[in-house]
């Protein structure tokens, strides 16, 4: 399992994440919604010991974990909101080189990059990384964290611009990973995209966990001040959102 307890993060004195707690389960696919600039990928970063929190702890399987930590790592799987490769590469020696950095033998390689590039439509991509299309690239970062079987998965908007049936694909291939007892902690501004996908849904929003629910909590919970039921999504976006007095159109439009 996966365990955050009162992260702490400030970027100059601006107060990014103000005590977070996050408990996630073996095998459970965990949700983290919030607006654009609320902390996700900060706390993403800071679960996968990329950047440090000013205070708090991590534990991965009960383990405590700090930024010099190492041997988690070959467990675990990213794909972050803004990835990094090595442009001068094809998808299939970019998947390769990957592989081998995860110390898994030689023939096992190819056969899964082979695997992996015709389960994304990458296999007739023979051109570098660097002229993919944006949802390509996606493609390739999902398949990089993939590659080594891991038991934990850190995804940070991982479907942007990724093809609705790639979509759909890779989150039946998320839930059978998880049925095996892989923990995966997936960040989204778009409820739409992971509504069908993930066991439990947590809103981050002031720099903390407004709530940690299951799907069934959220639709026994949507409902307006006035006590009538909406749709799990108004009810997540009403709770998003800092400017309700503002207006929803352009005066000149």
């Amino acid at each position: 399992m996966i365990s955050i307890s009162n992260i702490h993060k400030a970027y100059k004195s601006t107060q990014v994440l103000k005590g977070v707690d996050l408990g996630i389960n073996s095998g459970c696919i965990q949700a983290i919604l919030g607006a654009n600039g609320a902390g996700k990928s900060t706390l993403i970063k800071i679960a996968a010991c990329i950047l440090e929190a000013d205070s708090g702890e991590l534990f991965i399987d009960n383990e405590k974990i700090t930024i010099d930590s190492y041997s988690y790592r070959e467990k675990m799987g990213y794909v972050f909101e803004q990835p990094m490769y090595i442009d001068k590469l094809t998808p299939y020696e970019y998947l390769y080189f990957v592989g081998k950095m995860y110390g898994i033998e030689k023939q096992t390689i190819g056969n899964r990059v082979n695997e992996l590039l015709v389960f994304f439509g990458l296999h007739e991509s023979d051109c570098y990384i660097e002229r993919l299309s944006k949802g390509m690239k996606s493609k390739v970062s999902l398949a990089a964290a993939l590659i080594h079987n891991p038991k934990h998965l850190i995804l940070d908007e991982p479907f942007d611009g990724v093809d609705f049936l790639s979509v759909q694909k890779t989150t039946r291939l998320l839930r059978s990973l998880a049925e095996k007892g892989c923990t995966i902690l997936i960040t989204s501004h778009q409820y739409d995209v992971i509504a069908d996908l993930c066991d439990r849904f947590a809103l981050l929003k002031d720099g903390k966990i407004l709530f940690n629910q299951t799907l069934s909590d959220l639709e026994t919970a949507a409902k307006e001040p006035n006590g009538n039921p909406i749709s799990v999504k108004q009810y997540i976006e009403t709770l998003m959102d800092d400017n309700t007095s503002s207006p929803n159109e352009l005066s000149w439009v």
